[in-house]
């Protein structure tokens, strides 16, 4: 190149004529950005309506700008022209030839340096310095208007909202590839788009459809969208003026991009697991949270497009133009927060509009959350619905078949005062490694990019539809029959038959010509596959059309052809794929129906064993999966095992069940959602990967069993394992409620249908009376499996298996421990109103002066990390907890105004308490609330420095306000007796200790586990022991009485005599039968319980206490109600033949029996037992001399032998006095009904009349 021409080249001129051409290439006229205004002076902080707040950091811009701007002179007008030279940059390198050198160096001095000004350029300086003033007036009025604009546009941003959730998935595909693309370019960014891949594939394979949760997804889709831009940059690590690179400047905010990504798709899931309840009571708490990741990926957009800027804008006008947008994110996320807020009003859910009005009428949300009973009826309600919903063919976030146990209202108070920082934080491990799986499959997807030997390359759709399919087999068909998008699935079976039995037979015979025509085949269809034609034959139609025709139309379409021929194993021709679906895979669901039978069988065989602490969570884990897994296994057709078949599909169901198993592994075998479960098993239909995923999971569960003989495990375990079940058969049932509508809508029978689709893998989901009806279940013989214990496998670690600790003590004996010595860390030296509030408090919390239904609270308060901060940790009524607050100086000298948040380690929400230390009185008090808004309740705190042994005796503040002198003295009476009678031993101190600690576990079991209800006389009794209880003794009782209720039996059912739950022994009547059901009478053992005559509506006539009676201690299972009830009826014959023979003997006290008595129906001996020795217990038999331990009292089971009383049809008159017995039962519950709805409007009428005379006195006008 000649000197002139590259004088030409660099001139100032013609640089700024290059960057005005390539600036009004790279945008469109109506897209070219306006001369950027003035910034407005900058704003402290902005604001969100959702609190969240923004703090543009001048100097983080002047940072980012700066480099970009002259360093030097002064800029002169509002397009920003230099009136003098900028700084130049270093000269290029020399090289060896010094002339060239020269030349080079001299022509980039030329073209750095500013030209004389020539006296033209002198007089349009004047004129533009004039226009500059004029235009600095509109550029102030400009940015005020871009600001209104700005709110202006916020309609137009709820309508860009809604119209993104209309189109959610519209572009995604191709969003996708793009995204992957720039990943490839360049990997820095790949970490975030890797995120927003896996994210976004979760939330497709989630079952909600809350356009809440996808309005964020969009938002996260706008936000990465961006990123495409990065295709047109070519060299990443090119530096920029400021003299970053752009692969330095993104690498981390990519990074920080998957962090947000990460983080929002955790709070949507934990989100989405909250019962109904939670999301409405908790629901602007929660929408808070949600909006703040609106404003966070707002701005990781206006970051990408800022760093976008400074590597690809021209000249200082881009640099300004940037900056002045960067002023505008504060008003756009602001804008875009409140859009999305109208949104979050717009779209809620229709139930939880209807929980809203439920909540409504129940007082509002404070009184809900003070109301244990509110909160129950919440919880049953939305039981229901979920129930109802199900039933419907909708399966939601909670679409389980059976319900939680007796903690229900425990977990839903502790999800509504659990913090949603503190439940997204707990959600993450389970979602990191949902997060993990969808990563690694992502991988695993973009790593089989070698296309199958044989499949078609599609290089352009030209000719038809055919030429999209990719299979060369199903192409020449699909060609040949001029087929179009779809066809029916028993023509494209047919003719496919008739396609390879005339390919083979052409072959077979060497006939070339023929052979010359077929496409080139390079798979490997050979004589090894003349096996599979076999099975392509008329009787296979209907499982090759269902393999093809995954939703079950009737019609193959092309994508369903290709996702056919595609999933084939690697090596697997065509035919030998088909011949898999023909035959294999009912050989498979034998197979797997056989072993899970097994497992079932051992669960059942090692029950006996189980320890008595494990004993009810293995009963409640066969309650909830034994009914639907039977229901299963028990509905797949008849098919006779060839070892042949299964040899030859071996490998493809081995490959399967290994990728099953390692994603149960990633997960930990905990299915906590759909999505999870979708994640688990992959695409495709469910009903391909039910029986090998419960097969897989099940064999884990019977080694939790097996530990459950000898270990201690977790209550929750198995409940875990039970819950991961039951959204495999959620996802059974879902698919069978879209066949039922599909069968419906083709004018099918659907109970024929399902008899045979699937190979009748759902008949019985579909119609369980087939199978549950009450004769098919008093015939059905219980699972049995020879079990020895021997043949398991022996070197499995028990912490491998268990996702919960081990062996942790029901009783808790630390509870006298002395307290720890150990000093907290905290300030050395704290300051007076710190250091007046430490040290030990003991106390009581009290509803409206009266004690609560909890004991003493006692804990040492002990400096914290910062200025009038203390902590302290503790264990009260069986709970861990600890504290954290801060102290201030009150009003008064001896007054210190404390605040402080009590935190429980599980089943419970957070505390706050907010009150005063007084030290006139050495006591502190005040008020307790269950949120951070400090909602007012009627619950308050009283603690003092005295010791437990002595604050026991002290009575209520109700007590103290109604006359202190009365209270103070017998507080000091008490007190001084308790202390006499505690330091001499007395044996009255004892007794009383051993009589209160026994009736407190009573009343206690009674109120929270099973027994008789508690009237309002035993509760107040109940109370009073708790008030009366030192922490040590609250401790110790509360740990005897869980245990208790932890070893006793619980059945699941309520007794039809007293209302009460039943446990330990359940009586069932032998002749009543409830209406089309095998359920009979249930009672407790209750004497007047057993006495009662019973009515019900289900029932033909009244249950009499003439009939006759087996009585259970243990549980007993659905596949065991055939076998018991015919054991019984045999036990009742013989008992009563033997004792008309001779005078019999009870085996416990060998008195001489009268009638009635018991009669046990294991025993092979003669087992009579009394009344009085089945009232005693074991202990009864451990006592007897003759007793030598043929009676197991845990396991078998009891029929009540009396005198036989024939069952004849009720007369007239009793048929009358039945009627009149229920209609007494419904007017007794109208009755009821009556009087709570007359006390709630009273109450409500009470709440009218005091807002009334509230307005009257803010008006100023006097009650008349």
């Amino acid at each position: 190149m000649s000197v002139p021409r590259l004088f030409k080249r660099l001139s100032q001129k013609n640089l700024r004529k290059r960057t005005q051409s390539i600036d009004s290439k790279l945008l469109p006229d109506d897209q070219k950005p306006p001369s950027p205004p003035p910034l407005p002076p900058p704003k402290s902080s902005v604001e969100f309506s959702n609190g969240h707040k923004v703090t543009p950091s001048s100097t983080i811009i002047k940072a980012h700008i700066e480099p970009l701007l002259p360093q030097t002179g002064e800029v002169n007008g509002h397009n920003g022209d230099m009136a003098t030279a900028s700084p130049l940059p270093p000269l290029p390198p020399k090289g060896d030839n010094i002339e060239e050198n020269d030349v080079l160096a001299s022509a980039w001095a030329v073209a750095h340096t500013a030209p004389p000004l020539s006296k033209t350029d002198k007089v349009l300086r004047q004129i533009e310095n004039q226009v500059s003033g004029a235009q600095a007036g509109r550029d102030n009025n400009a940015t005020l208007i871009n600001g209104v604009s700005v709110v202006l546009g916020a309609t137009g941003a709820l309508e860009a909202i809604e119209q993104g959730l209309n189109h959610f998935l519209e572009g995604s595909a191709i969003l996708m590839k793009s995204l992957d693309e720039v990943a490839k370019l360049h990997p820095f960014v790949g970490v975030a788009v890797m995120a927003f891949k896996a994210v976004w594939t979760l939330e497709m394979k989630r079952r909600e459809n809350d356009k809440r949760i996808i309005a964020l997804h969009v938002e996260m889709k706008n936000m990465m969208t961006v990123l495409i831009q990065l295709k047109n940059v070519k060299d990443p690590a090119e530096v920029a003026h400021d003299g970053t690179s752009i692969q330095g400047r993104m690498q981390g905010l990519a990074q920080g991009t998957a962090d947000d990504i990460k983080a929002c798709a955790n709070a949507c899931e934990t989100y989405s697991k909250k019962k109904l309840v939670v999301k409405v009571i908790k629901g602007p708490v929660w929408e808070g949270k949600l909006l703040d990741f609106v404003g966070r990926f707002t701005k990781r957009r206006s970051e990408f497009e800022f760093a976008l800027a400074i590597h690809t804008a021209r000249g200082v006008d881009a640099a300004n133009q940037t900056l002045s947008d960067l002023d505008k994110t504060t008003q756009e996320m602001n804008a875009k927060v409140d859009a999305m807020m109208k949104i979050f009003e717009r779209f809620v859910l229709p139930e939880q509009k209807e929980m809203a009005l439920l909540i409504e009428k129940k007082g509002g949300a404070k009184a809900c959350q003070e109301s244990d009973k509110i909160l129950q009826e919440l919880s049953q309600a939305e039981k229901k619905k979920n129930e109802a919903a199900f039933d419907a063919g909708a399966v939601g976030s909670h679409g389980r078949l059976k319900t939680r146990p007796a903690n229900d209202l425990d977990e839903l108070k502790e999800d509504l005062h659990t913090d949603p920082d503190e439940a997204m934080e707990k959600n993450m491990t389970a979602f990191s490694r949902k997060f993990e799986i969808q990563k690694r499959q992502i991988t695993e997807e973009l790593s089989k990019v070698m296309r199958r030997e044989g499949d078609r390359i599609i290089s352009a759709i030209t000719s038809g539809p055919h030429d999209k399919i990719i299979d060369p087999d199903v192409y020449r068909i699909w060609q040949e029959m001029n087929w179009r998008g779809s066809v029916k699935a028993r023509h494209f079976v047919m003719t496919l038959r008739d396609y390879f039995h005339e390919k083979w037979s052409t072959q077979g015979h060497g006939n070339e010509k023929n052979s010359a025509q077929l496409p080139l085949i390079t798979d490997t269809h050979g004589v090894d596959d003349d096996w599979a034609l076999a099975h392509l034959n008329v009787i296979k139609l209907q499982p090759i059309s269902e393999a093809f025709d995954d939703d079950a139309s009737g019609f193959i379409t092309v994508a369903e052809a290709n996702t056919f021929t595609t999933s084939r194993p690697l090596g697997w021709s065509l035919p030998y794929w088909i011949a898999y679906w023909a035959v294999g895979w009912h050989q498979a669901l034998t197979e797997y129906s056989v072993n899970i039978r097994d497992i079932v069988g051992k669960m059942f065989a090692v029950l006996p064993t189980i320890r008595p602490e494990n004993r009810n969570a293995v009963n409640d884990y066969l309650l909830a999966v034994y009914e639907p897994v039977t229901t299963l296994i028990d509905s797949i057709n008849y098919c006779p095992r060839s070892d042949a078949l299964r040899a030859r599909f071996k490998s493809y169901t081995d490959s399967e069940e290994e990728r099953l198993r390692i994603n149960l592994d990633e997960i930990d075998y905990d299915i906590d959602a759909m999505d999870t479960l979708a994640l688990v098993t992959g695409p495709g239909r469910i009903e391909r990967f039910a029986l090998p995923l419960l097969y897989l999971l099940l064999k884990r569960h019977f080694e939790i069993f097996r530990i459950s003989q000898t270990r201690i495990t977790h209550p929750d375990e198995l409940w875990d394992a039970a819950d991961t079940i039951m959204w495999v058969i959620s996802a059974v049932y879902e698919r069978v409620n879209v066949l039922q509508s599909i069968f419906k809508q083709q004018k099918l029978d659907v109970n024929q249908q399902f008899k045979t689709f699937a190979h009748g893998l759902f008949e019985y989901c579909n119609e369980p009376s087939g199978l549950w009806a009450p004769e098919s279940v008093r015939e059905r013989d219980p699972p049995y499996y020879p079990y020895n214990d021997k043949l398991e496998e022996q070197n499995l670690k028990a912490e491998d298996i268990c996702n919960y600790p081990l062996d942790q003590q029901g009783l808790d004996h630390a509870a006298y421990d002395p307290p720890s010595s150990e000093e907290v860390p905290g300030l050395a030296q704290p300051n007076f109103s710190l250091k007046a509030v430490l040290g030990p408090w003991n106390g009581n919390l009290y509803y409206t002066g009266q004690v609560t239904n909890s004991g003493m609270i006692s804990f040492t308060l002990c400096p914290g990390n910062r200025d009038n901060e203390f902590q302290a940790s503790g264990r009260s009524n069986g709970h861990d907890f600890k504290i954290s607050g801060t102290c201030s100086p009150g009003e008064t000298q001896s007054i210190i105004a404390v605040s402080l948040k009590r935190t429980f380690a599980a089943r419970q929400g957070p505390q706050y308490w907010d009150g005063q230390f007084d030290s006139a009185t050495d006591t502190m008090t005040g008020a307790v609330s269950f949120d951070e808004e400090r909602m007012p309740t009627s619950l308050t705190f009283f603690l003092k420095r005295t010791s437990p042994d002595q604050l026991r005796f002290r009575p209520s503040p109700a007590a103290f306000e109604a006359n202190k002198a009365r209270a103070l003295w017998t507080f000091a009476l008490s007190a001084a007796r308790g202390d006499v009678r505690r330091q001499s031993w007395s044996w009255s101190f004892f007794r009383e200790r051993r009589d209160t600690r026994k009736r407190f576990i009573q009343l206690y079991i009674r109120d929270t586990g099973f027994g008789k209800p508690l009237d309002e006389a035993e509760r107040a009794e109940l109370s009073q022991i708790l008030k009366g209880l030192t922490t040590a003794d609250s401790n110790f009782y509360h740990s005897l009485a869980l245990y208790q209720i932890r070893i006793t039996p619980g059945h699941g059912r309520g007794c039809d005599g007293c209302g009460g739950n039943i446990g330990g022994s359940r009586i069932q009547c032998m002749v009543c039968q409830a209406k089309d059901t095998w359920n009979s009478i249930d009672l407790c053992d209750a004497p007047e319980c057993v006495a009662a005559e019973v009515v019900r509506d289900d029932l033909k006539r009244p249950h009499l206490p003439t009939h006759d009676f087996i009585k259970v201690r243990r549980v007993v299972h659905l596949g065991q109600v055939g076998q018991l009830e015919q054991m019984a009826k045999s036990a009742l014959e013989r008992a009563r033949q033997l004792i008309e023979e001779e005078e019999r003997r009870c085996i416990g006290c060998d008195a001489s029996l009268t009638q009635p008595c018991w009669y046990c129906v294991q025993c092979e001996d003669e087992s009579f037992i009394c009344n009085e020795c089945d009232a005693k217990g074991l202990a009864s038999f451990d006592k007897s001399d003759k007793y030598k331990g043929a009676h197991d009292y845990d396991t078998h089971d009891l029929v009540r032998c009396q005198e036989l009383v024939a069952d004849v049809d009720a007369s007239i008159e009793e048929q009358l006095a039945s009627l009149e017995a229920k209609f007494a039962n419904h007017e007794k519950v109208m009755d009821e009904r009556l009087v709570k709805l007359e006390s709630k409007v009273d109450d409500r009428l009470s709440k009218v009349e005091k807002l009334l005379e509230l307005m009257h006195k803010k008006l100023g006008i006097e009650a008349e």
